[in-house]
């Protein structure tokens, strides 16, 4: 806690081997996935900055059907499925390992900005602890959809910050299967999953440029255009920054993204390690955070 206060708890990095934009990233477990205009995806394990390059030959899935770009995927390995959100103003539900679309999802009246496959962990009239859960949000609303082996679905709830559309919504969604949590304009919304609502607001200074990362129990990872926040949620007070560079801003993909999240809910002397952010850079590079060794 004190070299995070005393902003001394990150160190930085770099990953070089693209020759051209990087939009795509994606992490998991250690492993960070970049496409780039170059007509590369590329494998990174951040640890040892190792990297490994798909070619032509390799075994892909492709998933066709928006009409419109695809601003956010998320997929689960036991449902055996992918899903999708796009600017055709859809959300699809892909068979993973056949590619095949099973259901489109409509309703949405704006871009679908973001979308969360997540295992619901509270009970309520409309679901139960283990149900998965899809969220799907766009400028104006969140969606709530019970995903499971019967993928035909309706919409069971859909969240706002204003009636009157006056309150815009960033496209920063956490869905931990207890709490949802956006960013919007006026700072972070936190709704109660159980009941849909609103539990509270938090309005960091100067919260019309500072986007959501990551929220935890304890702690928030929120950023702007030059730097990185960790907020204490005890107190709502931001505690520490770290200094970003000049990262390139995509509106064509995921141009920044959290690594490991589980010292969001605490400091426990063993999870404050490995990837914290990385964005893409003008260079072509990935701009990385990191933790510190016994940071």
């Amino acid at each position: 806690m004190k070299q995070l206060k005393d902003h001394e708890a990150f160190e930085t990095s770099s990953l070089i081997g693209h020759s051209a934009r990087v939009y795509a990233l994606y992490y998991k477990d250690g492993l960070l996935c970049t496409g780039s205009d170059d007509l590369s995806a590329k494998l990174w394990d951040v640890s040892t900055v190792a990297c490994w390059e798909w070619s032509s030959g390799a075994k892909t899935q492709h998933f066709r059907g928006h009409t419109g770009a695809v601003f956010s995927v998320d997929y689960n390995d036991e449902l055996d499925i992918l899903v999708s959100g796009s600017a055709d103003f859809t959300v699809k539900v892909w068979a993973l390992s056949t590619g095949t679309c099973l259901n489109t999802l409509t309703g949405h009246t704006e871009w679908v900005t973001k979308v969360v496959l997540q295992k619901c962990k509270v009970k309520s009239l409309m679901h139960s602890p283990g149900d998965y859960i899809l969220l799907s949000a766009d400028k104006y609303e969140i969606k709530i959809w019970p995903i499971g082996r019967e993928i035909n679905c309706k919409c069971l709830k859909t969240l706002s910050v204003s009636e009157d559309r006056s309150i815009s919504l960033q496209p920063r969604l956490h869905f931990d299967g207890k709490y949802i949590v956006c960013s919007s304009a006026l700072g972070l919304y936190q709704w109660d999953f159980a009941s849909y609502d609103i539990l509270r607001v938090i309005k960091p200074p100067d919260f019309s440029n500072v986007s959501l990362l990551g929220f935890g129990e304890i702690f928030a990872l929120l950023f702007d255009n030059r730097y990185l926040y960790i907020m204490d949620l005890r107190t709502e007070k931001l505690i520490s920054r770290w200094p970003l560079p000049e990262y390139r801003k995509s509106k064509r993909g995921s141009s920044f993204l959290a690594g490991e999240m589980s010292w969001l809910n605490g400091l426990n002397g063993q999870n404050d390690m490995g990837l914290v952010f990385a964005t893409s850079m003008p260079d072509h590079s990935i701009h990385l955070v990191l933790w510190k060794e016994h940071g």
